[in-house]
Parts: C-alpha cells; structure tokens; sequence
C-alpha cells in the first residue's frame, strides 16, 4: 500500500498504469476506502510479510525518483504498508512511519496526450503500451549503478544526494558530464564542491561566479538520469527489434 497526496496519486496513476510492471491502482476495501496500491512482479515471489514491505521501500524510493524526472518536481509516495487476497478479502498490513513535510513547486506534466489521424482524419487509437516512466523503470533494472543515482534523486535531495548521483552516473559510464549542457554541469560541480563538498577549506578560486541554485540542480540532474534512462531503453529495444 502506498500513501501519498493528491497531487503525487493522480500523477503515479497516469505514470504507472496496469497491465504493465509495475504498476499502482486504486482499490476498494470492505470499509469503502480506495486503497493506493502498488503491483509489481518484484514482490510477486515473496514468502514473508517483512520481505515485502522491505523490497516495496526500495521500490516505492526508485520510483519516486523516476517520478521526480517526469514531472521533474519531488515525488514524495512513501510505503505504507502492505495488502493482499485472502479468501475474497482485501487484507491490510499497515506500517508505522514518522510524518515528514513536502512541498514542490513548479511541476511539469506527468502525462502527454498526442492524437495521431488517418488520412481521412480519423483518430487512429495507438496499441497498450508501457508508459515512459514504467520502460525509464525497466530500463533502471538493468543496471544497479543507475538505480542507485535514482534513488539519491528521490525526493527533496541535497547537494549531496546529487553529487552522489552524478558520481554514480559516472561509473555507469553515462558521461553526465559531456554533450550538451557540458557548461552546466561544470557550474553544478563546482557549486556542489564549494557549498557542501570542501565546506571546511574553501578556495576562492574555485568558487563559480554564478553559484547554481539547488532546485536548478535537482532538474539538471534528473534530466541525465533520464537520458542515461532513455538510451538503455533504446538499445533494449533495438536489440528486441533485431
């Protein structure tokens, strides 16, 4: 089960759509209450109730940080336990948490909608498919470096959490360092060295002239975690389609 503000459920229902892994719906229990849940064939094969609601948190993280560069704004889902079928009925298996405060301003879309016409302008319905964020999953999958930088993307992260990610990006062998915006992630590095990294002995020097904002930082970062993302999933397909 998973909790989650209006906001963040109405977006992970567009992102993360059934039939395709993984997945989240909105299910009624005997009380009447629609349950947020989370499906996923990772947590299909679990024996115990503590395997599951620990594998769902690593999940639910690595989907916040997927979410996060959809929408590119924090995606602040949390686990919330865990729910399953046992004679007819919904099951509920809550977990304790402590509550936290999110705020996120500036939200992109979680969503596009493009129409495509036959020549006698007819709308053409195109076939079920994942959507990005679940093929930006799959592609996270395979290979565990990225998932990592994804995970230290989730949320609200510091300029830690982002230097980590870029590190991670780097032993991935993504180069979050080159190819367009090379400049900006110059800037980034450098004010993430200087606000955070050698906050004990700074060097004027290296100080940049125009120090990156934080929330500038966080989009910058997601967006290549989504590139890397995005050319995993490309090969995957390639190779598919050989």
């Amino acid at each position: 089960m998973l909790k989650a503000n209006r906001v963040n459920q109405s977006e992970w229902l567009q992102m993360f759509k059934a039939p395709f892994d993984p997945c989240v719906e909105l299910v009624p229990d005997e009380s009447g209450d629609q349950l947020f849940i989370l499906k996923s064939k990772e947590l299909d094969s679990l024996a115990t109730l503590r395997d599951v609601l620990n594998a769902g948190d690593g999940i639910v993280r690595t989907l916040n940080g997927i979410a996060g560069g959809v929408v590119f704004g924090g995606s602040s889902v949390d686990a919330d336990g865990a729910a399953e079928m046992r004679d007819g009925k919904l099951i509920r298996h809550l977990m304790l948490r402590a509550e936290t405060a999110h705020f996120s301003f500036g939200r992109g879309s979680a969503e596009f909608h493009v129409i495509m016409k036959d020549e006698e302008g007819n709308i053409v319905a195109p076939p079920p498919a994942p959507t990005l964020a679940q093929r930006r999953y799959a592609a996270s999958r395979t290979n565990e470096l990225v998932t990592h930088a994804l995970n230290y993307c989730a949320g609200e992260p510091g300029w830690f959490d982002l230097y980590k990610a870029m590190e991670l990006l780097e032993q991935a062998g993504c180069n979050p360092r080159g190819g367009k915006g090379r400049a900006e992630m110059e800037r980034f590095s450098l004010t993430a060295n200087w606000f955070y990294r050698h906050h004990d002995h700074r060097n004027e020097q290296k100080r940049p002239a125009k120090p990156m904002d934080l929330r500038d930082a966080r989009r910058l970062l997601r967006a290549r975690i989504n590139q890397a993302l995005d050319e995993v999933d490309r090969q995957a397909q390639a190779t598919a389609s050989a």
